[in-house]
C-alpha cells in the first residue's frame, strides 16, 4: 500500500517538473532551428536567376558573340497544324476512256515526261465509228440543203431586182440586156412575157390617142385599147406581188430546213465531242479514211509526268475506266486543318503566304500561298479544311509527304520579345544572358509568353534594354554548368 502511494507522488513531481521546463524547451528548439538553417544558408549556392559568368579575354576571342537589345515589339501568335502534301487539283487529271474498246497501241509508261497534245495510247471502239460516220452523214445533209438555201437566196435577190426593173417601166431591152445571165428560175418565163404585153397595150395605147382625134377610129375602140393598158397593167403587178411572196416564201423554207440540217449536225458532232473530246475536224484523215473512222488517239491535255498507267496494250477497256494519271508537280497543295477552337486566334487573308516544313526536309522551310479557306465545320473533326499552294520547281517535294503549317494568329502589340536563339532552358526553367560587361555576364531566369520561330515574348524577368546573348549563349551555359561542379 505505501509503495503504491509512493508511485503515484512520483509521477504527479514529474508532470509538474515538466509543465516548469516546458517554456524553455521550446525555445531551444527555436533556437537550434534557427542555428541550423543559417548554417543552411551560409553554405547554398547562389540563387541561379542571379548568376554571374566571368570569361578571360581568351575565351572572349574564341566564342563569337552576338548581342541584342531587349526592346518592345509586336508580335503575332503562330499555330502550327498537321498537313499534307497533296496535287494541284487543277494540274491532276485521271485520262478516261471515252467509251469502250481495245488499247490496240499504249505508248507511255509511269513516270514518262509528255508534252500537251502527246498521243498516249490508240483505242479502237465501234462505237466512235458509228458517231464518226454520222456525223460525215449529217455534214453532207447540211451542205447539200446551204446549196439549195444559198440558189434560193439568189434568186429572190434577183427577182426583187426584176420586180423594180419592171413597175419603174424600164424599155424591154434595157432589162433584158441587165437580166440575161442574171438567175432568176422559172421566174423569168413568168415576168418577162407579162411585162412585154404590157409594154405592147401601152404602145398600142400611145398610137390610138391622135387616131382617136382624126376620126380614123372609133371611141370605142381607143376606150378597148385603154382598157388593155389597164388590165395588162394590172396583170403585171399582180404576178409581181405574187413572185415576191413565192420566192420569199421558197427561201423561209429552205432556212428553215438549213436550220434543222444544222441542228441535226451539231447534235452529232456534240455526240462525238462526248465520246472524243473537242476539236474535230471533219478533213482529218480519222473522218477520211475509213480503216481510220474506229480508231481514237488518247492525248496529254497539258504537258506534265505520267503517274499511273491502269491498262497494258490489247485490253478491253469499259466507258469511264481510268487510263492514266497525269499531272504537273512544279506546284503541290498543302491541305490543312484549322480547328474550330482554334479559329478566333488565328489571322488569314486570300493569296497570304505561310511558312511550311516538310518532315523529310526538317532543315527547310517553305513558302506557301493560301489558296483555299473553307466556310464550313467539319461535324467530323471539328475543323475548317486549308489548301495553299507551294512551288515546287526542283521536283524535291512529293504528294504524300507529311508537313506542318505555321498559321499566323492575331497580333499582340508592346510585347517585350528576345530572339528565339537567345533562350535556354536548365530544369524546365528558362533563361537568358544579359551582357553586363565585355567579360561579365549574368543568367537571368525568365517566363515566356507567345513564341514564333524567331521571337520568344518576355511576360517576366526582362524590362526592356538589356543586351541579351544571341550567339554564343550556349557556350555561357557549359560554362555555368562546369563553375557548379566545381
Amino acid at each position: 500500500m505505501k509503495s503504491r502511494v509512493f508511485l503515484i507522488l512520483t509521477i504527479v513531481v514529474s508532470v509538474i517538473g515538466i509543465g516548469f521546463l516546458w517554456p524553455h524547451l521550446q525555445n531551444l528548439t527555436v533556437d537550434n532551428q534557427t542555428a541550423e538553417t543559417e548554417d543552411t544558408e551560409s553554405t547554398d549556392e547562389p540563387e541561379q536567376g542571379s548568376a554571374q559568368i566571368e570569361l578571360t579575354d581568351e575565351k572572349i576571342k574564341a566564342v563569337q558573340f552576338t548581342f541584342s537589345q531587349v526592346k518592345r515589339q509586336s508580335m503575332n501568335q503562330v499555330r502550327v497544324v498537321p498537313g499534307r502534301l497533296q496535287y494541284d487539283d487543277r494540274k491532276h487529271v485521271s485520262i478516261k476512256a471515252p467509251t469502250e474498246g481495245v488499247l490496240v497501241d499504249v505508248q507511255v509508261k509511269p513516270g514518262d515526261a509528255v508534252k500537251t497534245g502527246q498521243v498516249l495510247a490508240v483505242l479502237n471502239s465501234p462505237e466512235i465509228g458509228t458517231a464518226r460516220a454520222d456525223l460525215l452523214q449529217k455534214a453532207a445533209e447540211y451542205e447539200l440543203v446551204r446549196k439549195q438555201y444559198d440558189w434560193k437566196s439568189l434568186i429572190q435577190n434577183n427577182v426583187q431586182k426584176l420586180v423594180d426593173a419592171l413597175l419603174s417601166q424600164r424599155t424591154m431591152e434595157s432589162v433584158e440586156k441587165e437580166f440575161t445571165d442574171a438567175k432568176l428560175g422559172n421566174y423569168r418565163s413568168q415576168l418577162l412575157p407579162a411585162y412585154s404585153q404590157y409594154l405592147l397595150a401601152l404602145t398600142i395605147d400611145k398610137k390610138s390617142a391622135p387616131l382617136a382625134k382624126s376620126g380614123a377610129i372609133s371611141l370605142q375602140t381607143k376606150q378597148m385599147r385603154e382598157a388593155d393598158v389597164q388590165e395588162s397593167r394590172a396583170a403585171l403587178k399582180a404576178l409581181c406581188e405574187q413572185s415576191i411572196y413565192d420566192v420569199r416564201l421558197e427561201r423561209d423554207q429552205m432556212l428553215a430546213k438549213l436550220n434543222d440540217a444544222e441542228h441535226r449536225m451539231t447534235i452529232s458532232q456534240q455526240h462525238l465531242e462526248s465520246l472524243i473530246g473537242s476539236g474535230i475536224d471533219l478533213n482529218s484523215d480519222d473522218m477520211k479514211s475509213a480503216e481510220k473512222l474506229s480508231r481514237l488517239e488518247i492525248i496529254a491535255p497539258f504537258a506534265g509526268t505520267i503517274e499511273e498507267r491502269t491498262f497494258s496494250q490489247s485490253e478491253r477497256v469499259n466507258r469511264s475506266d481510268s487510263l492514266f494519271t497525269l499531272a504537273q508537280t512544279d506546284t503541290l497543295w498543302v491541305a490543312a486543318d484549322i480547328r474550330e477552337s482554334d479559329w478566333g486566334a488565328v489571322s488569314l487573308n486570300g493569296g497570304q503566304e505561310l511558312k511550311v516544313k516538310v518532315n523529310a526536309f526538317p532543315d527547310q522551310t517553305f513558302t506557301a500561298r493560301l489558296h483555299y479557306l473553307g466556310r464550313k465545320v467539319s461535324p467530323t473533326t471539328n475543323s475548317v479544311p486549308l489548301i495553299a499552294e507551294i512551288k515546287n520547281p526542283g521536283g524535291i517535294l512529293r504528294p504524300g509527304m507529311f508537313a506542318q503549317v505555321m498559321i499566323p494568329g492575331k497580333e499582340k502589340a508592346n510585347v517585350i520579345a528576345v530572339p528565339a536563339k537567345a533562350v535556354l532552358d536548365d530544369a524546365a526553367q528558362e533563361f537568358v544572358f544579359i551582357k553586363d560587361s565585355d567579360r561579365l555576364f549574368r543568367r537571368v531566369d525568365i517566363q515566356s509568353g507567345l513564341k514564333t520561330e524567331d521571337w520568344i515574348e518576355v511576360e517576366r524577368g526582362l524590362d526592356g534594354g538589356e543586351q541579351v546573348v544571341e550567339d554564343g549563349a550556349f557556350t555561357l551555359k557549359s560554362e555555368l554548368l562546369l563553375e557548379r561542379e566545381e
